[in-house]
């Protein structure tokens, strides 16, 4: 193993898939005492190398061997995120060529997650992360602090995203509420024309006034102007304490998670006055891949962007259910209004200042609960929603349970008139308006575990088949009576068409013909579009929202 890391640290650009293959026949040459340390060693090799690796361990020997060498070593690496696998084949070449294949398709999935798909190079994978192992405790490890009395290490700004339906956006400052002479965040005394300046109770007492603050001159405005200039605009914006509680930060060194693009650390707000820990635990989101700030913050933009879009879709899809409420007699719209919602969290990108050096993180809600892949940017959707309905009906929350009687449409009848679709090159408008208008059905079966792959459905049919929100992840939970999937981390498919008027409006700048998308890596287009419809199937939940059964071949 050790020399295994020899070899694997041999490429310091760090910019190829690695890959270990350990052949055993049972009986290693090392002292059995030495088994810990084997297994502890593949442990810091894992965490050194996290996904980058792939380990595969094969037993060749009578079934009675003992392995358990080799099977600790990979549980071992998998703990710290590197992709493992024991395999024990018969003693024969095509079931020894199945287990050497999906070794071959494992690094060939590494490969393609460290590939430019542009230009085909090869990116590279950060080196200065540390993994700690599954389940490791908050206090074990070490943390960052960024706090305002510490001058080599701070928080510099807080940024949100905000984004309307007419397709303007970009990232938004936070109002920082520390004291505009000392960063103190100690007894706040706010400026009453632009409640966006603060003064701390020290300097206050000290006689500082919000006088110059307000002052201007024929050349320019004051400051005052200027920052009320910006919040009418949506350059500035406010976040309250519980959204953010302070402007001190501790950020811990150790990744819990890795995915294909991102690494996962743990974040928590820090009293000023103390150092405690305050407010909800978060978690910073950072790219696995070496890049300069402006490429981080690229970076964060494709986040934040395909994420604030997700939420609009989501919030039209819980306005949709409200709506849905009107067909349905008394009896049986508290049950309508029980349906789970639909819920992405808002991240924030924080930059900081380490020793004189920029740097930005972006930071969310931690989702507490059993966090689920409810399906994914491959099509992976029918089988997703049969485990879950499993996992749901065994857990005895999650089913809603089917009303006393069944749901009628009730005195209100069903439009006759079809809805033209529209044929407009101008795709201003992002959304479809149309009212929801629920199919036919007694809707006996609306399973909680539907709704995620109908808001999928729901997302498509309302952006008129331009785009699709899958990969939907998150915790289901129950808050305040309501049930609800808070999600995270989607990916939005943008359909090809898009892509074509995008390249027509370069050649023609002149035509609003289209916009636009950059969705990241994960974007699919009309093969991701295909792939969900081949593998779904319209449930009650569809038909309540009045959506259209899709042919894939018809996407």
């Amino acid at each position: 193993i050790a020399k295994a890391e020899e070899l694997l640290t041999y490429n310091t650009s760090a910019s190829c898939a690695l890959s270990l293959l350990f052949f055993s026949d049972g009986k290693p040459s090392d002292p059995k005492p030495d088994h810990p340390v084997i297994v502890s060693n593949m442990g810091k090799l894992a965490s050194k190398f996290g996904r980058r690796l792939s380990v595969s361990c094969i037993g060749m020997a009578a079934k009675s061997t003992d392995f358990s060498t080799l099977e600790d070593m990979v549980e071992e690496a998998k703990q710290y995120g590197s992709i493992a696998s024991f395999g024990k084949p018969s003693l024969d070449a095509d079931s020894l060529s199945h287990i050497i294949s999906g070794l071959a398709s494992s690094l060939t999935t590494s490969r393609t997650e460290m590939t430019e798909l542009r230009t085909g190079e090869l990116r590279q994978v950060r080196m200065d992360i540390v993994r700690e192992k599954l389940h490791t405790l908050d206090s074990e490890g070490t943390w960052k602090n960024y706090a305002v009395d510490d001058e080599s290490r701070y928080v510099w700004n807080f940024w949100a995203w905000t984004w309307n339906e007419r397709r303007t956006g970009g990232f938004t400052q936070i109002v920082s509420r520390r004291c505009m002479h000392c960063y103190s965040e100690d007894g706040l005394h706010s400026c009453a024309d632009c409640k966006a300046a603060f003064l701390c109770r020290g300097c206050f007492r000290e006689g500082n006034t919000f006088v110059d603050h307000k002052a201007s001159n024929n050349r320019f405005e004051s400051e005052c102007d200027s920052l009320l200039k910006r919040i009418a605009i949506g350059s500035l914006l406010h976040k309250d304490e519980e959204q953010l509680p302070s402007f001190c930060i501790a950020v811990k060194d150790q990744a819990f998670g890795e995915g294909a693009e991102r690494i996962v650390r743990k974040v928590r707000f820090l009293d000023p006055a103390n150092g405690a820990y305050i407010g909800p635990i978060m978690v910073a989101k950072e790219s696995r891949f070496a890049g300069e700030y402006h490429t981080q913050m690229a970076y964060h933009k494709n986040f934040m962007r395909t994420q604030n879009i997700a939420a609009s879709f989501g919030r039209r899809f819980n306005d949709a259910l409200d709506e849905t409420e009107k067909y349905f007699d008394t009896s049986s719209q508290a049950f309508i209004r029980g349906l789970p919602r639909i819920l992405f969290i808002e991240p924030m990108v924080v930059e900081l200042i380490d020793n004189e050096s920029e740097k930005n993180i972006l930071i969310e809600r931690y989702l507490v609960g059993d966090y689920k892949k409810f399906n994914s940017n491959m099509g992976f959707v029918e089988d997703e929603v049969k485990k879950l309905v499993k996992q749901m009906n065994n857990l005895g929350v999650g089913v809603t349970s089917q009303p006393q009687q069944d749901i009628d449409l009730g005195i209100i009848e069903e439009g006759s008139e079809e809805e033209e679709e529209s044929d407009d090159e101008d795709d201003g408008e992002l959304f479809d308006s149309k009212e929801v208008e629920p199919g036919e059905s007694d809707y006996g079966d609306l399973q909680d575990a539907y709704f995620p792959q109908a808001f999928s459905h729901f997302s498509y049919e309302r952006s008129r088949g331009n785009f699709m929100v899958v990969d939907l992840q998150g915790v289901f939970s129950v808050k305040d009576g309501s049930k609800v999937y808070e999600l995270t981390d989607p990916v939005i498919h943008q359909h090809d068409r898009l892509r074509r008027r995008s390249r027509r409006h370069d050649h023609n700048r002149g035509s609003k013909v289209g916009k636009k998308w950059n969705f990241g890596r994960t974007d699919r287009g009309i093969n991701g579009m295909k792939a969900f419809f081949e593998t779904h199937k319209c449930t009650d939940a569809c038909r309540l929202l009045g959506l259209s059964e899709v042919d894939a071949e018809d996407v």
